[in-house]
């Protein structure tokens, strides 16, 4: 295997183009946003039903990539994903050097903040993730309203499922909160220390639920460090 891959996850009712703001390449590493089945260029593939389906996916589609060292970082639902997909490569006779950043995401176990979501009709479901800024408001209507509802409700509902880890990992993992994110208390993103037996650290960065995606820098500068952990 050669080369150093970033692969980047999605969050809920997104695909690969969440990261269209992000570098192509850091510190040489190829940055690879992938979707889930059911998203954006996989839209007629059948929507995963849990982060473990969506994980022995990313799994596979990692691995093809033969990169010797890779970055998993993953947002929100992708970062839960991306826990996953670091457990089943990590069990793997040939597994890359891995690292792991997680943005954005409560440990699971935990209360859900998803799940009020899930209580209204589509509209009310749009308006909701609205609310938390991962849309402008007003910004699904009509055909893209009927698109988009029905993906992201399947995705919430998949995310407020995700309730027993297949770690813990021993693997180095960064976890990332936001202090302005009104979805995801800062506290239950520590928690993820619990699940995690290698190196661990747990950084606060400002910016709300969201802010990943247009790539500020000392986000990219913890995913470097993360490939700067894949080369020892």
């Amino acid at each position: 295997m050669t080369g150093t891959a970033v692969v980047c996850l999605p969050p809920s009712g997104a695909g690969r183009s969440f990261y269209r703001g992000w570098p192509r390449r850091i510190d040489g590493a190829a940055v690879r946003p992938m979707s889930l089945a059911g998203h954006e260029e996989r839209m007629r593939e059948a929507l995963p039903g849990s982060v473990g389906q969506a994980a022995s996916d990313i799994a596979g589609r990692v691995a093809a990539l033969d990169a010797d060292r890779v970055v998993l970082f993953g947002h929100s639902l992708g970062a839960a994903v991306a826990y996953e997909t670091a457990a089943l490569l990590a069990a793997r006779t040939d597994a890359p050097r891995l690292a792991v950043v997680l943005s954005a995401r409560q440990a699971p176990g935990g209360p859900s903040p998803v799940l009020a979501a899930l209580d209204g009709d589509d509209r009310a479901l749009l308006d909701t993730v609205s609310a938390w800024g991962g849309m402008p408001p007003g910004g699904a209507d009509g055909e893209l309203a009927a698109l988009l509802a029905p993906v992201l409700r399947a995705d919430l509902a998949m995310s407020a499922g995700y309730t027993v880890p297949g770690g813990p990992l021993r693997v180095p993992v960064t976890v990332v909160g936001y202090r302005e994110d009104t979805v995801v208390p800062l506290a239950e993103v520590g928690r993820w220390s619990a699940l995690c037996e290698g190196p661990f650290r747990c950084e606060t960065l400002a910016g709300g639920h969201f802010a990943a995606k247009d790539a500020p820098g000392e986000l990219i500068g913890l995913v470097r460090e993360a490939l700067e952990r894949t080369a020892h």
